[in-house]
Protein backbone atom coordinates (compact mmCIF):
# COMPACT_ATOMS: atom_id res chain seq x y z
CA UNK A 1 0.00 0.00 0.00
CA UNK A 2 1.38 3.00 -0.93
CA UNK A 3 1.87 6.10 1.07
CA UNK A 4 1.17 9.92 0.22
CA UNK A 5 3.08 11.66 2.57
CA UNK A 6 4.80 14.35 0.66
CA UNK A 7 7.88 17.01 0.93
CA UNK A 8 9.26 19.62 -1.04
CA UNK A 9 12.24 20.49 1.16
CA UNK A 10 15.54 18.54 0.75
CA UNK A 11 17.61 18.44 4.02
CA UNK A 12 20.82 16.43 4.08
CA UNK A 13 20.97 13.66 6.66
CA UNK A 14 25.35 14.03 7.14
CA UNK A 15 25.29 14.59 10.98
CA UNK A 16 23.00 12.01 11.64
CA UNK A 17 24.95 9.75 9.70
CA UNK A 18 28.32 10.33 11.02
CA UNK A 19 26.96 10.22 14.57
CA UNK A 20 25.37 6.53 14.03
CA UNK A 21 28.37 5.61 12.02
CA UNK A 22 30.30 6.68 14.77
CA UNK A 23 28.26 4.38 17.51
CA UNK A 24 28.48 1.59 14.95
CA UNK A 25 32.22 2.01 15.41
CA UNK A 26 31.97 1.93 18.88
CA UNK A 27 29.87 -1.18 18.67
CA UNK A 28 32.42 -3.11 16.45
CA UNK A 29 35.39 -2.13 18.61
CA UNK A 30 33.31 -3.84 22.06
CA UNK A 31 32.34 -6.88 19.65
CA UNK A 32 36.11 -7.42 18.39
CA UNK A 33 37.25 -6.90 22.20
CA UNK A 34 35.18 -9.79 23.62
CA UNK A 35 35.58 -11.72 20.90
CA UNK A 36 39.81 -11.61 21.67
CA UNK A 37 39.51 -11.93 25.33
CA UNK A 38 37.02 -15.09 24.92
CA UNK A 39 39.45 -17.09 22.31
CA UNK A 40 42.15 -15.90 25.29
CA UNK A 41 39.84 -17.20 28.00
CA UNK A 42 38.66 -20.24 25.93
CA UNK A 43 42.64 -21.34 24.75
CA UNK A 44 44.53 -20.05 27.74
CA UNK A 45 44.41 -20.74 31.97
CA UNK A 46 44.60 -17.17 33.33
CA UNK A 47 44.90 -15.79 36.49
CA UNK A 48 41.97 -14.98 38.78
CA UNK A 49 41.28 -11.69 40.69
CA UNK A 50 39.74 -10.52 43.36
CA UNK A 51 36.26 -9.06 42.24
CA UNK A 52 35.07 -8.47 46.28
CA UNK A 53 33.20 -10.21 48.76
CA UNK A 54 35.87 -13.10 48.77
CA UNK A 55 35.34 -13.69 45.27
CA UNK A 56 37.45 -14.74 42.47
CA UNK A 57 37.06 -14.49 38.49
CA UNK A 58 39.54 -14.77 35.50
CA UNK A 59 40.67 -11.81 34.76
CA UNK A 60 39.01 -11.85 31.33
CA UNK A 61 35.67 -11.95 32.53
CA UNK A 62 36.61 -8.40 34.69
CA UNK A 63 37.58 -6.92 30.67
CA UNK A 64 34.58 -8.47 29.16
CA UNK A 65 32.16 -7.02 31.84
CA UNK A 66 33.52 -3.58 31.82
CA UNK A 67 33.48 -3.57 27.71
CA UNK A 68 29.56 -5.21 28.02
CA UNK A 69 28.76 -1.88 30.21
CA UNK A 70 30.31 0.46 27.28
CA UNK A 71 28.86 -1.74 24.27
CA UNK A 72 25.26 -1.80 26.21
CA UNK A 73 25.10 2.38 26.28
CA UNK A 74 26.38 2.63 22.34
CA UNK A 75 24.21 0.06 21.45
CA UNK A 76 21.20 3.18 22.88
CA UNK A 77 22.96 5.34 21.56
CA UNK A 78 23.24 3.59 18.14
CA UNK A 79 19.28 3.05 17.84
CA UNK A 80 18.56 6.19 18.79
CA UNK A 81 20.87 8.10 16.20
CA UNK A 82 19.92 5.48 13.44
CA UNK A 83 16.47 6.02 13.72
CA UNK A 84 16.70 9.63 13.40
CA UNK A 85 18.86 9.52 10.26
CA UNK A 86 16.37 6.59 9.09
CA UNK A 87 13.60 8.63 10.03
CA UNK A 88 15.11 11.95 8.39
CA UNK A 89 16.29 10.63 5.23
CA UNK A 90 12.46 8.83 4.45
CA UNK A 91 11.32 11.98 4.92
CA UNK A 92 13.94 13.54 2.07
CA UNK A 93 12.54 11.06 -0.47
CA UNK A 94 9.85 12.87 -2.18
CA UNK A 95 12.17 15.58 -2.58
CA UNK A 96 13.80 13.46 -4.61
CA UNK A 97 11.38 12.65 -6.61
CA UNK A 98 10.22 9.16 -5.36
CA UNK A 99 6.97 8.19 -5.87
CA UNK A 100 4.76 5.29 -4.63
CA UNK A 101 6.34 4.80 -1.53
CA UNK A 102 5.09 1.90 0.64
CA UNK A 103 6.51 3.43 3.76
CA UNK A 104 6.17 6.52 5.72
CA UNK A 105 9.37 8.15 7.63
CA UNK A 106 6.88 7.23 11.10
CA UNK A 107 6.52 4.01 10.18
CA UNK A 108 10.14 3.53 8.74
CA UNK A 109 10.94 4.11 12.58
CA UNK A 110 7.38 2.62 14.18
CA UNK A 111 7.58 -0.96 12.59
CA UNK A 112 10.89 -1.66 14.53
CA UNK A 113 9.11 -1.97 17.72
CA UNK A 114 6.65 -4.09 16.50
CA UNK A 115 6.94 -7.90 17.19
CA UNK A 116 7.71 -10.00 14.50
CA UNK A 117 7.09 -7.79 12.25
CA UNK A 118 10.38 -6.57 12.91
CA UNK A 119 11.58 -9.49 12.06
CA UNK A 120 11.39 -8.49 8.15
CA UNK A 121 9.50 -4.93 7.64
CA UNK A 122 12.86 -3.18 9.00
CA UNK A 123 14.61 -5.07 5.90
CA UNK A 124 11.80 -3.98 3.81
CA UNK A 125 12.21 -0.32 4.90
CA UNK A 126 15.93 -0.18 4.27
CA UNK A 127 15.63 -1.86 0.86
CA UNK A 128 13.16 0.73 -0.05
CA UNK A 129 15.22 3.54 1.03
CA UNK A 130 18.19 2.35 -0.33
CA UNK A 131 16.31 1.84 -4.11
CA UNK A 132 14.61 5.26 -3.49
CA UNK A 133 17.98 7.27 -3.12
CA UNK A 134 19.82 5.59 -6.03
CA UNK A 135 21.33 7.99 -7.76
CA UNK A 136 21.17 6.60 -11.28
CA UNK A 137 17.78 7.41 -11.56
CA UNK A 138 15.58 8.86 -14.64
CA UNK A 139 14.48 11.76 -13.39
CA UNK A 140 12.19 12.33 -16.55
CA UNK A 141 10.28 8.57 -16.43
CA UNK A 142 10.61 8.83 -12.65
CA UNK A 143 11.50 5.03 -12.02
CA UNK A 144 11.93 2.75 -9.34
CA UNK A 145 15.08 1.37 -8.89
CA UNK A 146 13.92 -1.78 -7.03
CA UNK A 147 15.61 -4.40 -9.03
CA UNK A 148 19.07 -3.09 -7.92
CA UNK A 149 18.70 -3.76 -4.44
CA UNK A 150 22.20 -4.91 -3.12
CA UNK A 151 22.47 -8.19 -1.96
CA UNK A 152 24.63 -6.39 1.14
CA UNK A 153 21.16 -5.49 2.46
CA UNK A 154 20.59 -9.12 2.91
CA UNK A 155 23.79 -10.24 4.57
CA UNK A 156 23.49 -7.63 7.18
CA UNK A 157 20.04 -8.30 8.15
CA UNK A 158 20.29 -11.89 8.19
CA UNK A 159 23.82 -11.36 10.45
CA UNK A 160 21.92 -9.12 12.86
CA UNK A 161 19.12 -11.41 12.95
CA UNK A 162 21.64 -14.74 13.77
CA UNK A 163 23.61 -12.18 16.16
CA UNK A 164 19.82 -11.59 17.91
CA UNK A 165 19.21 -15.12 18.08
CA UNK A 166 22.80 -16.43 19.33
CA UNK A 167 22.55 -13.12 21.92
CA UNK A 168 19.58 -15.10 23.61
CA UNK A 169 20.93 -18.12 23.77
CA UNK A 170 24.48 -17.05 25.38
CA UNK A 171 22.21 -15.62 28.41
CA UNK A 172 20.76 -18.59 28.75
CA UNK A 173 23.97 -20.73 29.25
CA UNK A 174 26.54 -20.68 32.06
CA UNK A 175 29.30 -18.65 31.87
CA UNK A 176 32.02 -21.32 33.00
CA UNK A 177 30.46 -23.77 29.94
CA UNK A 178 33.22 -23.95 27.10
CA UNK A 179 29.88 -23.40 24.96
CA UNK A 180 29.54 -20.22 26.09
CA UNK A 181 32.70 -19.26 24.72
CA UNK A 182 32.01 -20.14 21.38
CA UNK A 183 28.63 -19.18 21.28
CA UNK A 184 29.36 -15.71 22.51
CA UNK A 185 32.50 -15.30 20.00
CA UNK A 186 30.14 -16.54 17.16
CA UNK A 187 27.84 -13.70 18.72
CA UNK A 188 30.30 -11.02 18.76
CA UNK A 189 31.47 -12.14 15.21
CA UNK A 190 28.29 -12.07 13.66
CA UNK A 191 27.03 -8.48 15.33
CA UNK A 192 30.52 -6.95 14.23
CA UNK A 193 30.38 -8.15 10.74
CA UNK A 194 26.80 -6.59 10.78
CA UNK A 195 28.06 -3.21 12.07
CA UNK A 196 30.08 -3.27 9.59
CA UNK A 197 27.71 -3.45 6.99
CA UNK A 198 25.14 -1.19 8.74
CA UNK A 199 27.90 1.67 8.75
CA UNK A 200 28.67 1.02 4.60
CA UNK A 201 24.80 1.39 4.45
CA UNK A 202 24.08 4.37 5.80
CA UNK A 203 27.28 6.02 4.39
CA UNK A 204 25.94 5.21 0.81
CA UNK A 205 22.62 5.75 1.35
CA UNK A 206 23.37 9.30 2.48
CA UNK A 207 25.89 10.10 -0.65
CA UNK A 208 23.89 8.70 -3.14
CA UNK A 209 20.41 11.24 -1.62
CA UNK A 210 23.01 13.81 -2.18
CA UNK A 211 24.23 13.18 -5.68
CA UNK A 212 20.78 12.63 -6.27
CA UNK A 213 19.60 15.83 -4.97
CA UNK A 214 21.90 17.58 -7.17
CA UNK A 215 21.51 15.97 -10.18
CA UNK A 216 17.63 16.75 -10.28
CA UNK A 217 18.83 19.71 -9.53
CA UNK A 218 21.09 19.99 -12.25
CA UNK A 219 18.13 18.67 -14.65
CA UNK A 220 15.68 21.78 -13.54
CA UNK A 221 18.62 24.30 -14.17
CA UNK A 222 19.46 22.85 -17.23
CA UNK A 223 16.12 22.73 -18.80
CA UNK A 224 15.45 24.91 -22.06
CA UNK A 225 12.99 28.14 -21.49
CA UNK A 226 9.92 28.31 -22.79
CA UNK A 227 10.07 30.32 -26.09
CA UNK A 228 9.31 34.09 -25.33
CA UNK A 229 5.36 35.02 -26.53
CA UNK A 230 4.90 36.03 -30.09
CA UNK A 231 2.72 39.41 -29.94
CA UNK A 232 2.41 39.84 -33.73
Amino acid sequence: MANNFTNDTYQPTKIFSYLAIFCFGVLVFCYASNFILSFVQLVFTLPETDIGNGENTEITFVFIGLISLLQLLFRLLTIIFFLIWLYKAFYNLPALQSRNLEFSPGWAVGWWFIPFANLVKPYQIVRELWNESDSDVDTELFLSNSFGTSPMLGYWWGLFISGNILGRIVDKISETSAYFFVIFMTYCMLHGISAVLAMVIIKKITEQQDLRFHKIGNANTLQAPPPPPNFN
